[in-house]
């Protein structure tokens, strides 16, 4: 940073202030650190350094060793009575190679500025103030703007955390990130100064060697000297100018070889800057060299290949029949690939419509649960408001018959009324108070009413008709859900044979279309595919049916088990609480299965029906063709198209005994279905709630005898324990040992 002269002289004079030995004049008087050690006392003692200890075989090292410790010491002192300020101070390191081997003015009115802030910053600043202000009001001002720019800004004031271990006054302290920053500026200055040290070592040494050259030639000149000491004046004098002319061109010479040193040093640098430039492009010439030669042998390869490639169309040229037959083959191997990609297109498309026509089937299977669920309750519900509305007519028509009762019992005692009154002493003027019910009931006693009991008859036969007549309705709602049911299964049966009819459709029209030597090739194979198919997909939802079934059985015998469990440490009401709900869940799910099964089995047996009715059409439909075909062969085969005629007819019969086969494997899965799910279902009756119910009700009356037994038993000990009790309380004298207890009892006297 550039400084004023003013600058200079204002610093001088602070430093005059200080306790020295002699007044500072110049500021290269500062550059051996005795100064600044003088300073660094009247600070403190215990940072004095001793400048004059610093012995090196330079003298510009040893300054620098003495400037070194010093502001090593100014450092320690700033860390220990203003760390507030050591950012500042290690912001801008000095450069004390500068100081001590060219008196750099500049480093030195940085190192003098840290020195004024130390002064002006530590925990007692009073007597550095006073100096300062005995300095005239000029130098007062820049040492006051000095300490302006030294000044740290809010948002950067801090605490350290570093103390020095060497003095006892003060805790150590942890050096901060200025430290840290200051350590590596200085690790990069020792690096630089590393390599300067080299340099100059190297200098050393050949100044060492040269000096040794002048030494030998010094020794010489004595020697030369001494020699000619014998000789006149006139010839010494004239020897020792021609020495001294020799003495002064070897100086000539040293100056000129530094010289030439010197540049030759300035040319190696930059001879190696050059060559450390120059290293990349080497390596990627290099790389280059090498690329080169790999395209060159790519080139050689390619070569050799372009040479067998002319060599091979010279042999193609000459094999053109071999060429037309790979056209031809490839061709032909284009039109397969393109019908194994079609064929595998339809095969794609028919496992999309299988998985499609899966998840319909579970689908629909779960609406018509649904349904059948949702029909069964109102079907329950219509019965429970039957019965409602036959107990309302019933109560209704008893009301009325009660009410024209009473009416006519009404008209009787106003007819009574109005004939004569009644004796005192008879019993109807003694009952002249009775209320309605006791004259009816005195009147049932006595006469039986055949009218009432003609009316009630009258009313409950009505009843008795419109109960048969909702059971008769009820039975044909139920008959009509059932031909609904079928109806619905039929048309889903007829839908998915229309959706099956036409993707065969569109496969055997693609294939057709595709080739006609492969058609009938093509056609077996997805046929076959399609069987297979169709059987591994029956396969599956059988073993899904029974893995279902199989699901359900486990989780009753699951939640039986955990019912059991749960009731081994539960009080006897809690445990047949839990037991009968677990029956019902049970119950409930034996009869949901139920249900299901009893669906399939219906379904099954529409189907097997309609299937029965197709393969009965089929037949018949054989039956008529093979008749059609014998007629045909006895009409004639003089025309031309008979031939083809009784092949398609053939082909057709062949095709009829084909779905004739199908449908006969179609109808025995059926069959076997079929008895597989009535064995299920004859199970699931056997195993069915009534049992279940029955078995559980026998495991209630069990645990209720159990805690019977368990209870009386409690009460028989408890009622011992009591009595003994009393007995003992009641005699002193009873005995304690068995023995006692024995001869007791035996010599047992009556008590008094």
């Amino acid at each position: 940073m550039p400084f004023k002269k003013g600058t200079e002289s204002t610093l001088l004079n602070w430093v005059n202030t200080f306790p020295l030995d002699s007044k500072v004049e110049s500021l290269a008087e500062l550059s051996d650190g005795y100064v600044f050690s003088k300073m660094l006392e009247d600070f403190d003692p215990r940072y004095a350094v001793d400048a004059e200890n610093h012995t090196s075989p330079s003298k510009w090292l040893a300054k620098k060793k003495s400037l070194e410790a010093v502001y090593k010491s100014l450092v320690r002192f700033i860390q220990n009575h203003c760390a507030a300020y050591i950012e500042t101070a290690l912001r801008d390191p000095v450069d004390f190679n500068a100081i001590a081997e060219h008196d750099d003015e500049q480093q030195t009115v940085k190192l003098l500025k840290i020195f004024l802030m130390a002064a002006t910053r530590n925990a007692d600043p009073k007597e550095y103030v006073d100096r300062i202000v005995r300095l005239d009001q000029e130098d007062q001002g820049r040492i006051a703007a000095i300490c302006a720019e030294q000044e740290i800004p809010t948002d950067m004031q801090r605490e350290s955390n570093f103390e020095d271990a060497s003095l006892p006054p003060k805790s150590t302290k942890d050096l901060d990130l200025a430290a840290e920053a200051a350590y590596a500026k200085l690790s990069a200055d020792h690096e630089a100064l590393t390599k300067r040290y080299a340099d100059f070592l190297t200098r050393f040494e050949r100044l060492e060697d040269s000096h040794e050259q002048l030494l030998s030639h010094s020794k010489e000149a004595d020697r030369e000297l001494e020699a000619l000491r014998s000789s006149n004046n006139d010839s010494k004098a004239n020897f020792i100018s021609r020495l001294q002319a020799q003495v002064q061109e070897q100086n000539d010479l040293i100056a000129t070889q530094e010289q030439q040193m010197e540049t030759d040093r300035a040319i190696k640098e930059r001879d190696q800057k050059e060559l450390a430039s120059l290293r990349p492009a080497a390596a990627k010439l290099l790389e280059c060299e090498d690329k080169l030669k790999e395209l060159k042998n790519d080139v050689a390869t390619l070569t050799k290949k372009a040479n067998m490639v002319d060599h091979f169309k010279g042999k193609l040229e000459q094999q053109k029949s071999i060429e037309k037959e790979n056209e031809s083959l490839r061709w032909r191997i284009d039109v397969l690939e393109e019908n194994q990609k079609a064929f595998d297109k339809v095969h794609e498309e028919n496992q999309r419509h299988v998985v499609t026509a899966t998840e319909y089937e579970k689908r629909f299977v779960s609406y018509e649960n649904d349904v059948l669920q949702l029909s069964n309750q109102r079907r329950n519900l219509e019965e429970e408001l039957r019965n409602q509305y036959d107990e309302v007519a019933r109560l209704q028509s008893r009301q009325q018959h009660d009410e024209r009762f009473i009416e006519s019992l009404q008209e009787q005692i106003r007819t009574n009324t109005a004939g004569p009154p009644p004796s005192p002493g008879s019993p109807r003027a003694r009952q002249g108070a009775l209320s309605l019910e006791q004259e009816l009931e005195q009147s049932e006693d006595s006469v039986p009413n055949y009218s009432l009991e003609n009316s009630r008859l009258k009313a409950e036969i009505q009843i008795l008709k419109s109960t048969g007549a909702g059971t008769a309705n009820a039975t044909l709602r139920a008959e009509l859900e059932e031909a609904e049911r079928i109806r619905k299964r039929l048309e889903e049966n007829l839908r998915d044979l229309t959706e099956k009819h036409a993707i065969g459709q569109m496969q055997l029209n693609a294939m057709i279309s595709s080739s006609s030597g492969e058609k009938n090739e093509a056609v077996m194979s997805t046929r076959k595919l399609y069987l297979e198919a169709n059987q591994e997909l029956t396969s599956t939802k059988s073993r899904l049916v029974e893995l279902q079934a199989e699901l359900s059985s486990r989780d009753r015998e699951l939640l039986a088990a955990r019912t059991d469990l749960a009731v081994i440490d539960q009080e006897e009401i809690n445990a047949l609480e839990d037991l009968k709900a677990t029956n019902q869940i049970i119950t409930t799910s034996f009869k949901n299965d139920l249900q299901m099964l009893q669906n399939k089995h219906r379904a099954l047996a529409t189907d097997h029906e309609q299937q029965k009715t197709q393969l009965i059409d089929a037949l018949l439909t054989k039956d008529r063709l093979v008749k059609d075909l014998a007629s045909l062969r006895e009409a004639g085969t003089s025309a031309n198209g008979d031939d083809a005629y009784q092949k398609a007819q053939a082909k057709a019969i062949i095709e009829e005994e084909q779905a004739r086969k199908v449908l006969q494997e179609q109808v025995k899965t059926q069959d076997t279905i079929i008895q597989d799910l009535q064995r299920r279902l004859k199970k699931a009756e056997e195993s069915g709630p009534d049992a279940q119910k029955a078995e559980n009700e026998a495991k209630i009356k069990n645990l209720i005898r159990e805690n019977a037994l368990i209870s009386t038993a409690w009460y028989d000990l408890t009622s011992r324990l009591q009595s003994n009790h009393v007995v003992l309380q009641r005699r002193q004298d009873a005995p304690r040992s068995w023995l006692n207890k024995q001869r007791q009892m035996v010599n047992a006297t009556p008590r008094r």
